[in-house]
């Protein structure tokens, strides 16, 4: 019951992560959003684990890799003064 109950409830992070965007609060390039995903991804990998729900841990891990991701690259935009998606030259 616990782990499900931390599958569920990092579902609402992505959720919420989602929904925030969406509505303008937050930004897509943003360490928030980011994080928010990566917690969400991380619970339901946990979760999806022992119920051996493989496709769901298989996508939660990417998307969990892929939000660490943009979350690393945070210090070095703003050190840099580049703003995401900005050309490089």
């Amino acid at each position: 019951m616990g782990l499900m109950l931390i599958g569920f409830a990092g579902g609402l992070s992505v959720l919420a992560s989602f929904a925030g965007l969406a509505g303008g609060r937050l930004s897509a390039h943003g360490a928030t959003y980011h994080a928010m995903n990566v917690g969400g991804a991380l619970a339901m990998v946990a979760a999806g684990i022992p119920a051996d729900a493989w496709p769901s841990v298989a996508v939660n891990v990417s998307w969990a890799l892929i939000s660490a991701h943009g979350l690393a690259r945070q210090p070095a935009e703003r050190q840099s003064g580049r703003t995401p998606g900005s050309m490089r030259s």
